[in-house]
């Protein structure tokens, strides 16, 4: 939240935001079809491969943490083109007929993304980055927190299992 009521974002912050989501969502979304490929793919083709499920897991994982970081990067984006001009009337917008006399400061955070409203009765209308984005990021996290543990530990079982087995062989 800032300390001045008028004040927003800063854009210098969003721009670096925009740009470094961008990249990494780009490499992941990379390591992710990649590890797909070359894990996954051919591993189903190849006979006596290791077991492809804790790369698909992985895959997964990368997928849904790029589109996490896209969709962040999309609201930022977002942010970034709404200047001071919008302000008012995104407000009014917002929630019916609000007096744009009414709005006594906003307010900006990054998490969760959002430019918020305050008006005189109380009342914050969130403007400017699109209803969707916020749920979307969280939910593609959490999604790829859960398959990046999934895969972790099938790999750590896949181990142990591997490791069980070399040592009944002698």
């Amino acid at each position: 939240m800032s300390t001045d009521p008028f004040d927003g974002h800063n854009d210098m912050a969003l721009l670096g935001i925009v740009f470094i989501c961008t990249v990494l969502a780009a490499s992941l979304a990379a390591y992710g079809c990649v590890t797909f490929v070359r894990r996954v793919i051919r591993a189903d083709r190849q006979a006596g491969a290791t077991r492809p499920l804790p790369h698909a897991f992985r895959a997964a994982a990368s997928l849904a943490g790029a589109g996490a970081l896209a969709a962040y990067a999309w609201g930022a984006a977002h942010l970034l083109a709404f200047d001071d001009t919008e302000r008012g009337p995104a407000c009014s917008a917002a929630e019916g007929p609000v007096d744009v006399t009414a709005i006594d400061g906003y307010s900006a955070t990054y998490f969760p993304l959002r430019f918020g409203c305050h008006t005189t009765d109380g009342t914050t209308y969130s403007v400017g980055v699109p209803d969707y984005v916020n749920p979307a990021a969280l939910t593609l996290t959490i999604a790829a927190t859960v398959l990046a543990a999934a895969a972790a530990a099938l790999k750590a079982r896949t181990a142990r299992t591997s490791l069980a087995g070399t040592a009944g062989a002698r």
